[in-house]
Order: structure tokens, then sequence, then C-alpha cells
């Protein structure tokens, strides 16, 4: 026998548990807000975390840091990517006209507190690293029913979300009614160790993030795992019935979502916000030919993007309405993601499913629009296991689960950039209904 090799084995063994036994590193925080000015990034407002342990002042001009330069908000994003807290920083700024090099450590984010429960930061391996989780726990020490909450599809951290964030809401109204919630970040996100970046992950390797974070919240001793409850939003309505297939969970509720192919889907969102947006009728039905030509192209007959953007016209509709960055990404996400929004099988999850469900829907929502696809949810459900789906509507209340009057007066106000007022227009009805149904389906 190689006792040197089974030596080294085991020693490497141990070494690599001991690792992935220690707590995830936090994330550095640079605590401003930023305003992009001719040359590099204005600071309006001191925060905390780096810039008030390093002295940094309202109107400091950031021109760079740990040498690289910073001109516009990319370069700051960019210099910000993988830092955590302890990292040794110089920041290169301009005060009133002068340069001068500020030196020391990049600080911590602030953790997440409540006054509610216990805020338990925690993580789980996914793939060759590990993702932040981020738990909420009533006080206690009896075992809880338990919610798992999946949001939309945008690559954005969940952790230390403010108490006017509408999935803050929706969470602290399960915490209050006694139920340990569950966030887990997305790949590449928050606090999360050597995962993939999020752009590049397909939706199976979603649905594999977010089954990661139920087999987590299974595995936790004050949890009861006959009472867990998936709320999915947006494209966390596809990913919950995915996960909830493969792994039984008590109850799954979903706000805003499809059930529609994406080529539909895309179809039919571009006919309703040109619609809101007030396009002259023939630039309006022109938009729709040109978009289905496209749509058709790239999810039918899935032609590459590369391709489709060798077309002059094309490009420029990838450009200016896909988000087309000209390297495989449309809407932030890589084209292999929405290709398999197109071609996942999304009603056969929900036959698949033995959870009863609970559809939501905004009369208001001009991105998840369709009524007649949360009917098909719910006709899906109840076909194949009568009795078990309900379908709940909100008057005047959108995507944002916020009461913001009509479709069109939603669509100004977001169109408008009014994210602030969204959130304050927030429908308490949402979250207490969700809440109120879950207890009924764990009692």
């Amino acid at each position: 026998m190689n006792w040197g090799f089974l030596v080294g084995f085991i020693l490497g063994f141990f070494i690599v548990s001991a690792l992935q036994a220690q707590p995830l590193q936090r994330k550095a925080s640079l605590g401003i807000v930023p305003a992009p000015v001719e040359k590099g990034i204005a600071i309006e407002e001191v925060t905390g975390g780096t810039a008030k342990a390093l002295g940094l002042k309202p109107k400091d001009v950031i021109v760079s840091i740990n040498g690289k330069p910073i001109a516009q908000f990319s370069d700051l994003q960019a210099a910000m990517e993988g830092q955590k807290a302890g990292n040794a920083v110089e920041i290169g700024i301009l005060r009133d006209g002068k340069s001068k090099m500020l030196k020391g450590k990049f600080q911590p984010k602030a953790l997440e507190t409540s006054p509610i429960s216990d805020v338990i930061y925690d993580d789980a391996p996914y793939k060759q690293g590990r993702l932040r989780v981020i738990i909420n726990k009533p006080f206690g020490k009896e075992r809880y029913p338990a919610m798992l909450f999946i949001p939309g599809y945008t690559c954005t951290s969940i952790d230390n979300l403010p108490d006017y964030h509408p999935y803050k809401r929706v969470i602290d109204e399960y915490v209050k009614a006694g139920f340990v919630t569950l966030r887990i970040e997305k790949s590449g996100l928050g606090d999360s160790e050597n995962t993939p970046a999020c752009e590049s992950c397909d939706l199976q390797d979603e649905i594999e993030n977010f089954h990661v974070g139920l087999r987590k919240l299974k595995s936790l001793p004050y949890v009861d795992t006959s009472k867990i409850i998936i709320v999915g939003h947006s494209m966390g309505g596809i990913v919950a019935p995915a996960v909830a297939a493969k792994d039984p969970v008590a109850g799954v509720v979903v706000y805003g979502t499809t059930a529609k192919s994406w080529f539909e889907y895309q179809i039919e969102m571009y006919r309703v916000q040109n619609l809101l947006a007030g396009m002259d009728p023939l630039e309006y039905e022109a938009s729709i030919v040109s978009q289905y030509d496209l749509n058709y192209r790239f999810f039918v007959e899935k032609a590459s993007l590369e391709d489709l953007a060798k077309d002059t016209a094309k490009a420029r509709i990838l450009r200016e309405q896909w988000m087309y960055d000209g390297q495989g990404k449309i809407y932030s996400r890589n084209a292999n993601y929405w290709r398999q929004i197109q071609d996942v099988p999304h009603l056969r999850h929900w036959k698949d499913l033995s959870a009863k469900v609970l559809v939501q829907y905004g009369a208001s929502d001009f991105q998840a629009f369709s009524l007649a696809d949360h009917e098909q949810i719910v006709r899906t459900v109840n076909h194949y296991k009568p009795g078990t789906a309900t379908l709940k509507t909100y008057a005047e209340t959108d995507h944002y689960f916020a009461k913001s009057g009509s479709m069109q007066q939603a669509f100004d106000l977001f169109s408008q950039g009014e994210y602030q007022k969204l959130f304050d227009l927030y429908n308490t009805a949402v979250g207490l209904d969700a809440v109120s149904w879950s207890l009924d389906v764990i009692r």
C-alpha cells in the first residue's frame, strides 16, 4: 500500500473539510451613495462601511480603487467584485481639487437584524463552492413550519433587505405567523464563495440552486419538515413548481408568473407594454411584426444571438429592447437561461406536484399580465388533483405587490423610476392572504 498517498489523501480530506466548516467571510461594503461625475464617482452620502472607516466625505470624488481607475458605475462595480471584509484597500480620491490616497481594510457589509426573529447567517454547498443562506427564526425552541422564498430573475442579492422592500414585507408576515423563513443567494451573489457568476447560470442551474435551499431548510432541527411552503415571485413562479415537483412540500404560493411558452409570452408582453407606452398605431403593429420574427428565430429555431445580430435591424432591437450586450447575454442573463424557460415543461411541473397551490394575480401587473395564464395553472393542478389549487386576484395591484392603480398608472410609475413610491404602495393583502392560506394548509 502507498502509505504516503493514503496519508496525503486523509490530510487533504481533513483540510478540505475544515475549510468547508469555516463560516463564509462577509462581503465588503463600500458604504456610499454614489453619483457619476465627469471623471470618477462622487460621494453624495457616506452611509458607513469602508468609506466611514477610511474617512471619506461627501463631495469626495473616487478616481481609483486598488490601482484600478474609476470613471463610471461599471468600474466601481468591477473594483468591488469579490472583495471581502479584511482585504487591503487603497482608494484614490479628489478632495477640493487635490489628489489624496486613503489606505486601510475593507469593512464588512452590515448584518441583517430583526425585532421579531433571530437572524441566522448560514451557508449551503453548491457546485464547487457555498451559497449564503439567511434564516429568520421565531424566538423560541420548538419546531416550526417554514417558508422558502424564491425571488424573480434578476441577479440581485437578497441580503439585508430594507423593511420597505416587498420581499421583506412578505417574509416578515410569515415570521409573525410563526414560520421559519429561508432565503438563499443565487450563485455568485452576496457572501457566496467559489460559485459561478449568477449571469452565467442557466435556468437548470437556478432550479438546482433553490433545491439546495429547500434541502437546507429541511435539514434544520427546528423545522417541521411536513409543514414547508415555497413562495415564488415572478420567475420564482417557474422555479418553485420545478423544485417542489422533485422534492415534496406542503404548499406552493406563486405571484405574477406565466404558464405559456416564452416565445408567446414575449410577443404578448410587447403588445401590452407598447400600448401602455402610447406607441403610434402603425409603428406599434410594425414593432410586433419585427419582434415576432426575432423571437421565433431565437426561441423556436434556436438561432444564436451572434447570428441574429448580423442583421442590422435585428441588432438594433436586440440592443435597444433585449439589452443584448454583444457577449451572449440578454436581459442581463445568458441565452441558455431564456431558451430553457421556453423549453421547460412548466405545466407538467404543476401536474407533478403533491402540494396544495395558491396562485396570486395582480390585475395591474404589466409584466406578468395574463390572467389566463394564472387561471391555466389553477386549472391544470385541479384537473389532476381536484380541489388543491386556488386563484386569488388583487385589483389595482402590480408586479411588485404595489396597489398602484390601473395598469396604465402602474406602468407610468415604473417607467418614471418612482420605485420608492411603488414600495410605499405595498398591498398588505398579498402577504397576509398568502400567510393565511399557508396556515390553513399546515393545520
